[in-house]
């Protein structure tokens, strides 16, 4: 009988892919996926450091398993217990003294041996692996799910150093995969039937720095945009200060490439900006606002914002309220700060109240579905090329799928299934504030894309 896995992930897209990566490897030895952990030889749990909430999820989520290993164990089974990605990265140790029934703790660069890593706990017992290392001298297997999206990691770590952020710690230093095998692994999954690509880093658009060899985003782009049959090109998360005029002029000119571009704020406040060690000031985020939309008036922006940091006052904030009001992003994810352990930030007094972090959190969200209802709104009427991905999720009497701005669009299903992976017209009727619904425009009936802001 196969051995089993199960696995859960916490956190960002690089931690999926890497959990894609994980299942392929333990494919490849034997290992068969189930989706209960109550039926799973193997228990993973693939996870995120950059708040507290993601970890404490875990630990709740390991604590559970305690009474299920020790029954196992009366019964004369096994439950092997492993933790991987950035909080393995962070805490190594500790975790195994917290939670000394752990048989397995595996860092951001050594989940791609967790065949390896398993059979020698059989021969050594407990397991700590979190030295880091280069792993993408090869492209390693992935097992991806159903639909017509895959992500792919084209670097991985981040040599800033925001004062909040532990990714420096738990990706480690910024290195970059080799332009050809990128190409390779994006035109086998093409010629697999995925025809949207998200190009996944840290600070993404820093692209190629390591290599040496003149690499960029911009022309990596290009590169890929020639493969046929390929529908869609995506990319997150991008840094500010790496947004450069020859990235933009890629995006506006290749008609493959989504017009979406995720950029974090974090905040309106130059002072705050300086704390947290971001490298530019609002007036340098505001003129790339007009450099992305002077080249692509339609192009919809996406930001982070992280309210209640150390030191900020309600004038601080009302920055940050100001410019969201003069961008007025497409989407925004906010989030209350966090103090993480090891960041900069932690030497700083927490000393926003979280009745206030609260307050700040909510008005920005509220802000942003004002914003969203607005656009939406001026949609109604036009019509947008719409890549299907399938049904709703909500509703499985409906499709959805997403525009060039990556807004979700859903509409009627019946007798529609074929169009899923293809780019149809769906003229705008209604909307909510998360959700653009439409109907196909007929094949007879003349199609002109628009958009109004």
């Amino acid at each position: 009988m196969s051995k089993t896995v199960f696995i859960e992930t916490f956190g960002c897209q690089m931690n999926l892919a890497d959990t894609e990566v994980v299942l392929a490897r333990l494919g490849e030895a034997g290992w068969a996926q189930v989706e209960d952990p109550a039926g799973a030889d193997l228990v993973l749990y693939n996870t995120c450091a950059v708040r507290d909430h993601a970890e404490a999820k875990v630990r709740g989520r390991l604590g559970e398993l305690k009474a299920i290993k020790e029954q196992r164990k009366k019964t004369g089974g096994k439950l092997t217990i492993g933790v991987m990605g950035c909080m393995a990265q962070r805490e190594k140790e500790a975790l195994v003294k917290r939670f000394p029934y752990i048989d397995l703790v595996v860092g951001t660069d050594q989940f791609v041996h967790m065949p390896q890593l398993l059979d020698q706990i059989e021969e050594r017992g407990r397991l700590v692996a979190t030295d880091f290392g280069d792993f993408e001298d090869r492209l390693w297997s992935a097992k991806r799910g159903e639909g017509i999206n895959a992500w792919v990691p084209i670097m991985r770590g981040c040599n800033y150093a925001c004062t909040y952020c532990v990714v420096p710690n738990t990706r480690g230093r910024e290195k970059s995969r080799p332009m050809a095998q990128i190409e390779d692994e994006v035109k086998a999954l093409v010629d697999q039937g995925f025809v949207q690509i998200t190009l996944l880093g840290q600070t993404v658009d820093s692209y190629g720095k390591t290599l040496g060899d003149g690499s960029t985003l911009a022309g990596l782009l290009r590169k890929l945009h020639e493969i046929p049959d390929l529908k869609r090109l995506r990319f997150v998360t991008s840094h500010p200060k790496d947004v450069s005029d020859d990235l933009l002029d890629a995006v506006a000119e290749l008609p493959k490439v989504a017009k979406h571009l995720h950029v974090p704020a974090q905040a309106g406040s130059d002072r705050i900006l300086r704390l947290m060690g971001r490298r530019y000031t609002r007036a340098d985020y505001l003129r790339f606002v007009d450099r992305a939309r002077s080249r692509m008036p339609t192009v919809e922006l996406l930001s982070d914002f992280i309210v209640g940091f150390p030191k900020e006052t309600a004038a601080d904030f009302a920055e940050t309220v100001s410019l969201m009001e003069e961008v007025r992003f497409a989407g925004s994810y906010v989030f209350m700060y966090s103090e993480r352990p090891g960041t900069p930030s932690a030497n700083l007094e927490d000393d926003v109240p979280l009745v206030d972090k609260k307050l700040r959190c909510n008005h920005l969200l509220d802000l942003q579905l004002v914003h969203q209802g607005e656009q939406f709104q001026r949609l109604h009427g036009t019509i947008q090329h719409v890549l299907v991905e399938g049904p709703s999720r909500n509703n499985d009497q409906m499709l959805h799928g997403r525009n060039m701005g990556n807004l979700n669009i859903v509409f009627p299903r019946a007798g529609h299934d074929a169009l899923i992976g293809s780019v149809v017209p769906v003229r705008i009727e209604r909307s909510t504030s998360l959700t653009l619904y439409g109907e196909i425009v007929p094949a007879e009936s003349p199609v002109e894309l628009t958009h109004v802001r």
